[in-house]
């Protein structure tokens, strides 16, 4: 709006103003004259209503799970969870039982091309739509909301994304993350070449990064650092240290202008037995410089040869001091592993792999575009948290289950998956579904199949050190000698990568790993039915139990207790009470002084179904 108009517009209800002088049309003028002279930066559009949004006014969200679709081969591991339906609905019940808990989300959500890419209430948006990009923009805050929500306070999301609507897509998370919460836009380039191209061929698409903490020395523990990507050229010097602490680069003990303190500015003899202070002075003085180590490590450093003296010619002692960086141990004499931040460009991992993917493990289906296995593993490997929970509520083929799967099989890792997609085309129960069960079970493909177990970019300092990698690679042969029928070592662009080989039209080693499958489900808020809505959603609660702690109610090891008969019931039996690990029980069942001192014996926890998982619901029917 230009400033004219809002001027004219504030005029306007100047004159409204005197004319109606009564409280409740003074407010309601006060408001809109606050919003129209409110200065605002960041996006503005009309908002849409979905249907989902409809019916969540008059319906209660739950989950039922499909019992003959689990798959638990780990009775000790946590579950994970693949859950059909609309996500906005699923995202509204995770708020319950996972806000703050999430620590990865990657989401790959609709680009909105206008090339049937997009649904809006169960229509296309096409290109020739005028609120195309308000009804993407809409149907991303709802979801974008909640997830910041669900994130743990060291969470982090991925979000792919295209030129399409990159512009609005940052400005809308730099609103709902915060701008300072912005890590990256990274860069991936998902193909080589484009001949339809108009003018440019556009081969790249972005992952926008955000975290859920502003601090970005946290950032430094929440990402993992690579370790071969530091400057070994750096380290040019060498002296009689070499073989325990590797080449060196010397760097200015003194600086200035940072933070001053007269116990950092004292005296160091030099070679020829002057005396130089900080920026060479031969005298005390408070110029804002001082030595970077304290008196006792300045000598400790002379004493193990960590600080060398170099002639200056600019400095009035005619001195320098400085102090030696090592490549294979830090400034105090402890070993160390040199390594930098990974970079924002992601190269050498393209698009069409996604498509082999899918094919390989569950036969060609029609599935547009499906992200690489290798790009998803490269996100979730940024992350420092081999327990990460990992969310995916755009998970179409599901290949971010497949990568966390995959990834703790490769590193040993304890991550679970959360993904949640609609069925549109049958794409969950066809093509999702199979793809996580198959990857679990194993399955048969055609022609050779190669794993990778390890893979290195190799370094100078690696070269000098190969019998490490060898003994290395030895091992891994060793402990998965009964997985594969051979093993296959390769050498390209500096990598050296070592695949467990499997033969011709052969079946993949399964991958064991527990499975839950949910369906979004509502249930009317005013039912007439013979059932109360608490005794409704009584019969949903096992769901959001097991979704909540990663687990699966059997009764046997964690159990749940709805009433008074099932509790009195549960210490009837001694030698049954020895199983279990976990009781959940309501509110208003209590255990006698004689119940808990059993409990505590046997070392089971007892812990109350939280009212949050429905309590708001039940107020607005007043059954609470």
């Amino acid at each position: 709006m230009s400033k004219e108009r809002r001027q004219e517009m504030t005029e306007f209800l100047d004159r409204i103003r005197k004319e109606h002088t009564d409280d409740s049309s003074i407010i309601a003028i006060n408001e809109i004259e606050n919003y129209l002279t409110d200065k605002k930066y960041g996006l503005v559009w009309e908002e849409h209503k979905e249907r989902v949004d409809e019916e969540l006014e008059t319906k209660i969200p739950v989950f039922t799970e499909v019992k003959e679709r689990e798959i638990y081969d780990k009775p000790d591991e946590r579950c994970n969870f693949l859950i059909e339906g609309d996500n906005l609905h699923s995202l509204y019940l995770l708020n319950k039982t996972h806000k703050g808990k999430v620590d990865v989300i990657y989401i790959d959500p609709p680009y909105n091309t206008g090339n049937k890419d997009f649904k809006y209430n169960d229509q296309f948006v096409i290109k020739d739509d005028g609120f195309k990009h308000s009804k993407w923009l809409s149907f991303m805050d709802k979801r974008l909301r909640v997830a910041r929500k669900l994130l743990s306070k060291n969470g982090i999301i991925f979000i792919s994304i295209d030129d399409h609507e990159y512009g609005p897509l940052k400005l809308l998370c730099d609103e709902i993350f915060g701008e300072k919460n912005m890590v990256s836009t990274m860069i991936w380039q998902r193909k080589t070449g484009a001949s339809d191209a108009n003018g440019i061929a556009t081969i790249t698409e972005y992952i926008l990064v955000y975290a859920k903490s502003s601090n970005k020395e946290l950032w430094k523990k929440i990402f993992t650092q690579n370790d071969e990507s530091f400057d070994e050229k750096r380290y040019r010097k060498s002296d009689s240290y070499v073989k325990e602490r590797g080449p060196y680069y010397p760097d200015n003990l003194d600086r200035g202008g940072l933070r001053y303190s007269d116990s950092l500015n004292f005296g160091i003899e030099c070679p020829d037995g002057t005396i130089t202070y900080p920026n060479g002075r031969t005298k005390f003085l408070n110029d804002g410089w001082t030595w970077k180590w304290g008196k006792d490590k300045v000598k400790w450093g002379r004493d193990n040869g960590f600080i060398e003296f170099e002639r200056s010619k600019n400095k009035e002692s005619g001195w320098a001091v400085k102090y030696k960086n090592y490549l294979y141990v830090d400034n105090e004499g402890n070993p160390i592993d040199r390594s930098a931040p990974h970079k924002n460009l992601i190269l050498d991992i393209l698009n069409g792999e996604g498509t082999t993917e899918i094919n390989q493990v569950v036969g060609k289906k029609k599935f547009n575009n499906p992200k690489p296995l290798r790009l998803i593993k490269h996100l979730i490997q940024l992350i420092n948290n081999k327990n990460a929970i990992v969310l995916d509520f755009f998970a179409g083929s599901g290949t971010t289950g497949q990568a966390v799967l995959e990834l703790n099989q490769f590193d040993g890792g304890d991550r679970k998956f959360i993904l949640c997609t609609n069925n549109e085309n049958n794409i969950c129960e066809s093509v999702t579904y199979p793809r996580v069960e198959n990857v679990i079970k194993g399955y048969e493909f055609e022609g050779k199949k190669e794993v990778l177990l390890f893979e290195k970019k190799l370094t100078q300092t690696d070269l000098r050190n190969m019998e490490k990698i060898f003994k290395k690679i030895e091992d891994l042969k060793k402990e998965h000698t009964d997985n594969y029928n051979g093993f296959k070592t390769t050498f390209k662009k500096g990598i050296y990568a070592l695949y467990g080989v499997l033969e011709k039209d052969g079946k993949t080693k399964p991958i064991q790993a527990n499975l839950k499958y949910y369906k979004t489900d509502f249930i009317e808020r005013y039912s007439n039915g013979e059932l109360y809505i608490s005794e409704q959603l009584m019969n949903h609660i096992t769901e959001m139990i097991q979704l909540e702690y990663h687990l699966k109610i059997d009764q046997q090891n964690f159990i749940i207790l709805k009433d008074d008969e099932e509790k009195d019931r549960l210490f009837q039996s001694l030698e049954s009470l020895k199983n279990y690990k976990k009781v959940f029980k309501p509110s208003y069942v209590f255990f006698t002084t004689k119940e808990l001192k059993k409990i505590q014996e046997f070392e089971i926890e007892v812990v109350t179904i939280p009212d949050y998982y429905f309590a708001d619901e039940l107020r607005r029917v007043g059954e609470l």
